[in-house]
């Protein structure tokens, strides 16, 4: 690693002067509306939708399923009059189309694009926009819009919940968008005011953007859902002689599994019978829990975990559970919660705001403050009300990533139709 390259790493891990960024806007959105007056025009609008992460590697995350789930409507985009490009970038590279989801010999040209067009960020790509901030903002100039889909805002909220790096890393990411987005999708109506108090609150941007809450699709089996599933699943799944509970999450100190392995253990040993199991693959912070999970007593009797579980196994497991426990201590959005409706499953979630909305679809709460005894008995009467056919799921109208698709594609058609600079601010 040459002396320069230690130098930029280096300073990308340490944090800019809040001054410095605020100017950096401010600079930014004022050179996308002056070169914005220029008119510049093209032929058919192109959709550059960003897939950076996931066309490197699909870890089946939550995120990663949004992003199949819409992206791959390419054909619906296409009716709509949509020239759909699938794009990417890496530090070096600046974004260029790629044939994703199928593997070819892409076209490394940079991305051109003027009145009319979208560049769509629908990926969770933290770095990549940094990287190629510049090229972002010579396309806001030449007229294309942005929209950047936006799942929380946690990362800067709780710090204390993630890596020091994760945090620093989306700081800057949300401050690049801040500086050439038009608007955000986002995934719940807490997602969207987090967005607007964020933006006014770290870079004092309170105008000059648009915001829209985007449904989230339910059907898995529609958004390319990976295959595959472990030796003698199904006939694990048939053999079980008591109640199957699923929480499904990346393990990671917000998601609450702490609280949930506790109750459970107490659960356990006053003889209670049922079957919890974790869906999820490892995150940070969680070394000790991960001890813990893989020493449990209970581990592979009435203890599960899979942590490189395939779409096909967890639709199989949301069809076999008799309900779901959503343990997070917070959420822009709660993908699992929303799937389990979907699938009619009885659902029981800490009383947080997010989750509130759906208590008109027979969602239960547990005090967002309980203790492991406290959960375990809120636990036990739940599961009483679902054996004996009181939790039911009462009103689940199921989204589609088509209706995701045909939300977004009335924002996109209100916004392309006219290209309007940034206020200079």
């Amino acid at each position: 690693m040459g002396i320069w390259t230690r130098i930029r790493n280096a300073l990308e891990r340490r944090p800019s002067p809040l001054w410095l960024e605020r100017a950096k806007i401010r600079w930014s959105r004022t050179a996308i509306a002056s070169g914005r007056r220029a008119p510049h025009v093209t032929g058919s609008r192109r959709l550059f939708i960003d897939v950076s992460v996931i066309a490197k590697n699909d870890a089946g995350t939550g995120i990663q399923r949004v992003v199949r789930g819409i992206a791959l409507r390419e054909e619906q985009f296409r009716r709509a009059g949509w020239d759909v490009w699938f794009v990417c970038a890496t530090r070096k590279r600046p974004y260029h189309r790629i044939s994703w989801p199928h593997p070819a010999e892409n076209d490394r040209t940079p991305i051109e694009g003027g009145q009319g067009d979208v560049f769509l960020g629908l990926d969770y790509a933290l770095d990549t926009v940094r990287f190629q901030e510049r090229q972002l903002r010579d396309l806001a100039k030449k007229g294309v819009l942005q929209w950047y889909l936006v799942h929380d805002l946690l990362p800067v909220q709780r710090p204390d919940w993630f890596p020091s790096s994760a945090g620093l890393r989306f700081h800057k990411w949300l401050r690049v968008l801040a500086s050439v987005s038009d608007g955000y999708l986002c995934n719940s109506r807490q997602t969207e005011t987090d967005v607007k108090r964020c933006l006014g609150d770290l870079f004092d941007v309170n105008d000059g953007y648009a915001t829209h809450v985007l449904p989230m699709g339910t059907d898995i089996r529609n958004s390319l859902h990976t295959t595959g599933l472990p030796d003698d699943f199904e006939a694990w799944l048939q053999s079980l002689d008591a109640p199957l509970i699923l929480t499904v999450g990346t393990i990671e100190p917000r998601k609450g599994h702490d609280d949930l392995l506790d109750a459970f253990s107490n659960l356990w040993a006053r003889g209670y019978g049922a079957k919890l199991v974790l869906v999820g693959r490892e995150g940070w912070n969680v070394e000790v829990l991960m001890a813990r999970i893989h020493s449990h007593p209970e581990l592979g009797r009435r203890l599960f975990h899979f942590s490189q579980a395939s779409d096909e196994a967890l639709i199989l497991l949301y069809e076999t559970c008799q309900g779901v426990i959503i343990p997070s201590l917070a959420e822009g959005y709660g993908l699992p919660l929303i799937e389990a409706l979907g699938y009619r499953k009885p659902v029981l979630a800490r009383d947080i705001e997010v989750f509130r909305v759906h208590e008109k679809s027979g969602v239960r709460y547990f005090p967002a403050t309980a203790s492991p005894q406290v959960l375990a008995d809120n636990i036990l009467t739940w599961m009483a009300d679902v054996a004996a056919g009181f939790a039911e799921v009462t009103s689940a109208d199921p989204v589609t990533w088509e209706d995701s698709v045909t939300a977004l594609l009335e924002v996109l058609q209100s916004q392309a139709s006219s290209v309007k600079p940034h206020p200079d601010t």
